[in-house]
């Protein structure tokens, strides 16, 4: 599984169009083969910070999202940052629930 994390702080007078941009792109992406998740944050103490996160089947789908022209679109979004962007890309081997923590906290007993 592949999680891709793009966090991006807008100049304030570009936000209200890069929002509408990147929502637009939210349901079109969500029906990519091999799409989990692609969601869409505003930080609750600087409302011109946003973070999208990505999760991915596989490396091969999340490839096959980079190459199309929405991701592009992404891209060019960039140019309407006051700084750059942070951008983590994770490869996840293991995805664990509640259970995870319930286990841990039962062997500390």
């Amino acid at each position: 599984m592949i999680i891709a994390t793009l966090r991006m702080s807008v100049r304030p007078e570009e936000g209200d169009g890069f929002v509408k941009t990147v929502r637009g792109m939210l349901e079109p992406t969500r029906v990519e083969r091999g799409c989990m998740s692609f969601n869409f944050y505003q930080d609750i103490e600087d409302e011109y910070t946003f973070t999208l996160v990505e999760e991915w089947e596989t490396e091969a789908e999340f490839h096959a999202h980079i190459r199309k022209d929405s991701y592009k679109k992404l891209l060019l979004l960039m140019d309407l940052l006051s700084e750059p962007p942070e951008i983590k890309i994770n490869t996840v081997s293991q995805r664990a629930g509640l259970e995870y923590v319930e286990d841990v906290l039962l062997k500390s007993k």
